[in-house]
């Protein structure tokens, strides 16, 4: 067997795998710069890929499927790696509420673990916090603190802008926050000295 055709089957394995429910091992390729979710019979991907041939092959895998398990492909969130962006010109604050401080502190770990990303900041905030501006950008202070005052958590974590996209999709597709919003990008604060 020829590595190509090796590679196509352990690609088509893992493929019967999600399909199957199992979703959490990375996609033999692409590794974890892609997820898929199903929903309703729906393949959800989502993630970044450098060329646009990898993502034609990606859906064209999934579409294979149609009819074997799918009922649709939706691949919406399916992106291009912007190569003009560069690492550690701006950052971004993201913000997701949760029913509780417990829940909040397990996506936090859920998020930095499947992001793969070293936060430059990061905080679960809970009900009587007296810090926020501490960790949230002024325009959304008065969001986080109603969040905060109808008894609900938030994770904040700020991070280089490349890394937005995942983080912000992780909390909000995977974790199942109540709310998320990203901040707009900003330069980072200075070092302290």
């Amino acid at each position: 067997m020829s590595r190509k055709d090796a590679a196509r089957a352990r690609v088509a394995a893992w493929w019967d795998e999600v399909i199957a429910g199992d979703v959490e091992e990375p996609h033999p390729l692409h590794g974890h710069n892609v997820r898929v979710r199903i929903h309703d019979g729906v393949a959800v991907l989502s993630g970044q890929l450098l060329r646009a041939d990898d993502r034609e092959e990606l859906v064209r895998e999934a579409k294979q499927r149609i009819g074997r398990g799918l009922r649709d492909v939706d691949a919406a969130r399916l992106r291009l790696e912007d190569a003009s962006a560069k690492a550690g010109v701006l950052e971004q604050t993201v913000m997701a509420a949760y029913p509780d401080a417990a829940t909040a502190r397990r996506a936090s770990r859920f998020v930095l673990q499947h992001a793969r990303v070293t936060p430059r900041r990061h905080a679960v905030l809970e009900p009587g916090a007296k810090n926020i501006r501490a960790f949230v950008p002024d325009a959304y202070v008065d969001d986080v603190k109603g969040r905060l005052d109808h008894d609900e958590s938030v994770l904040v974590i700020r991070v280089d802008e490349t890394a937005t996209f995942d983080v912000r999709e992780l909390m909000e597709e995977e974790t199942r926050s109540t709310w998320t919003v990203a901040a707009p990008p900003e330069l980072p604060a200075p070092a302290a000295r």
